[in-house]
């Protein structure tokens, strides 16, 4: 093999991922306790959403609000390289998955960042976030190739990974750009699996936020059904 042959890795996405600190919890008693909708998109196991679409601008958030938007700034400035003083939330939502429910693969078009945040009781490492390669420009579709089967003292290239799956812990906070293709794995436990979904934008917006996912057929009020994580 040639020894000036190299391999780059181009483009990489950036996944961040800490646990709240516990003082920050108290503002689950507001998740657990606000209206809940069921989605109106024709997929009936994608679970219910809450009617708040800005449920981080509750009073009893103002503590866990500042924590994940002074993460924001500081992921968009050191690790997006985005240069924005401030930095402000376009859309809140509590997401609710019951037994089998789930979300296909979708991204979050209309906003910068996103975050998910996964508070309650669930199984532990219980499937709670699936990321997506994208593989045809971007499209997400890809083409039925035979690959090769790692043997067992081979790690797998990760140029070849198609999915990485992330584990429910509560008080886990993931954040990444919202272009970042995700979906939620069905929920195979027999408990409610709970969070909360966030886009962030640079403050002063960067488009009709409020119509981010809607179709022609779709008001206002429907934004959420297709956000939902």
């Amino acid at each position: 093999m040639n020894d000036t042959l190299e391999i780059a890795a181009l483009f990489p996405t950036p996944l961040l991922r800490i646990q709240i600190p516990p003082k920050l919890s108290t503002a689950c008693n507001v998740f657990d306790n606000t209206e809940m909708l069921h989605s109106k998109s024709s997929r009936p196991d994608y679970g219910v959403h809450s009617k708040n679409t800005y449920i981080m601008d509750e009073p009893e958030c103002v503590d866990l609000k500042k924590f994940v938007l002074d993460l924001a700034k500081d992921f968009a400035r050191n690790t997006l390289m985005y240069d924005y003083d401030e930095w402000t939330f376009s859309q809140t939502w509590v997401t609710w998955k019951e037994p089998g429910q789930q979300h296909v693969p979708h991204t979050h078009p209309n906003s910068v960042i996103s975050a998910v945040f996964f508070y309650g009781y669930c199984e532990e490492e219980t499937p709670a976030l699936m990321f997506h390669r994208n593989d045809i420009a971007g499209t997400g579709q890809s083409i039925m190739l035979k690959e090769v089967v790692p043997k067992k003292d081979e790690s797998p290239s990760p140029f070849a990974w198609k999915t990485f799956t992330i584990g429910f812990q509560p008080g886990l906070l993931l954040m990444f750009p919202s272009h970042f293709r995700h979906s939620v794995p069905p929920n195979q436990t027999k408990f409610t699996r709970k969070s909360v979904s966030m886009n962030i934008v640079p403050k002063g917006g960067i488009g009709a936020v409020s119509y981010t996912h809607l179709r022609a057929h779709e008001t206002r009020e429907d934004l959420v059904c297709g956000l939902v994580l």
